[in-house]
């Protein structure tokens, strides 16, 4: 029989004992509404505000890890990391040439997907259609960094004329493939199908569904399409999915300012008065088609220009239409053949050009008036090309 010295300590031991349980049972309750009945003896308000604090914070952190790219909805993990080490396989080698010609392009480009309120992930279509050059021409005429056909762009209200190529305009071209990829997701109720429809036609996608639906969760390798179009499904969204973690990114794009210029302008000759780099103008620029504006439409050209080349660029431009252009004299070139080919005398030319010979030296330049320009075709704009570049034809078909 215990005395009485031995009962206090007896007390604090099972005290304590009682203490250990409750907090047992809170651990397995995970701090539930229970928690204050169990514990009476750690009822104290700082400790529960500061346990509720964590958990409610555990709770956010939880949120965060579960939400998922709109891209890669249903789509299982293990086919994710399958689709990033494709993508990686076929773009890693060739990202930095991408990532380079993306500068020029990709303001005009996030601007306008943000003014459609489109998804910023569409910026990997660009990739896969055309890695990012507006210039591309398919083998089957499609164009622009969204390589579109001329009528597809008629759909679009992708407008062309003389003067300019609504395909490569970076912001009339998004504008269309945006517009038109959202109201595929609109109308199958996913991303890969919206991507589907713009490699293989909306309609072409419907008449696979209805024999076979498909949804995320059943795999990007089971949609019931031809597996070309199957492999641009994943190559975009495999992009998408290596963009938002981090393992490829791209550069900051270049700062541009959109200026107007008074007709007549001969952009090459600018470009070079300016001290420009090469083409500049024409990497900003992609939807002109001339190299000469001489004719009087349009009246004003509208022309995006880096923001730190923009004060130089400025002290090259007239106040008013000019009446002479100038041209590059050619290798072999003489006076006799300069004025037969803009319809005129060699006094007439040597009158605009005091001090010139009958074979003036190739390279130096001579100016002429826009009344006899007009008697000529201007020149193109000299990055577009007719080519089809072999590696871009996966993307293109």
């Amino acid at each position: 029989m215990p005395t009485q010295r031995t009962l206090p300590r007896l007390s604090i031991i099972l005290l304590a004992l009682m203490m250990l349980i409750s907090c047992s049972q809170v651990n397995k309750l995970n701090l539930n509404s229970e928690w204050l009945s169990l514990t009476p003896a750690w009822n104290d308000d700082k400790i529960i505000e500061q346990a509720m604090q964590q958990e409610f914070e555990k709770g956010v952190e939880l949120n965060k890890k579960v939400e998922i790219n709109q891209f890669l909805i249903g789509l299982s993990e293990i086919e994710v990391e399958s689709i990033k080490r494709e993508a990686w396989t076929e773009y890693g080698l060739f990202w930095r040439g991408v990532s380079t010609r993306s500068r020029y392009v990709r303001q005009p480009l996030l601007e306008t997907l943000d003014e459609l309120d489109a998804p910023r992930e569409l910026q990997m279509v660009p990739v896969v259609e055309s890695s990012y050059n507006p210039y591309v021409v398919s083998s089957v005429g499609a164009t622009g960094l969204w390589q579109l056909m001329p009528e597809t762009a008629a759909d679009m209200k992708v407008e062309s004329d003389t003067y300019f190529d609504g395909r490569r305009d970076i912001r009339s071209s998004t504008r269309g493939a945006a517009k038109y990829l959202s109201k595929q997701y609109r109308r199958f109720g996913n991303w890969p199908m919206a991507l589907a429809a713009y490699h293989l036609g909306p309609t072409a996608v419907q008449r696979r569904l209805d024999r076979r639906p498909w949804k995320p969760e059943d795999g990007l390798k089971n949609m019931p399409l031809p597996p070309i179009t199957k492999t641009y499904i994943r190559h975009i969204i495999g992009l998408i999915a290596l963009h938002e973690e981090g393992e490829i990114s791209f550069p900051e794009p270049y700062h541009t300012q959109i200026i107007q210029l008074k007709t007549p302008v001969d952009i090459a000759d600018l470009q070079e008065l300016a001290e420009l780099p090469t083409n500049q103008i024409f990497r900003f620029n992609p939807k002109l088609k001339l190299n000469q504006y001489y004719d009087g439409k349009p009246q004003l050209l509208s022309l995006r220009i880096s923001q730190v080349r923009l004060k130089r660029l400025r002290q090259h431009i007239p106040a008013e239409p000019i009446e002479y252009l100038t041209i590059k004299v050619a290798k072999g070139d003489n006076i006799g053949a300069i004025s037969h080919r803009f319809h005129t005398s060699m006094r007439t030319i040597q009158a605009a050009n005091p001090g010139v010979g009958l074979w003036p030296k190739a390279g130096s330049k001579l100016r002429i008036h826009v009344k006899l320009m007009q008697q000529m075709n201007p020149e193109n704009n000299p990055m577009v090309k007719t080519f089809v570049e072999p590696s871009l034809e996966v993307a293109m078909n």
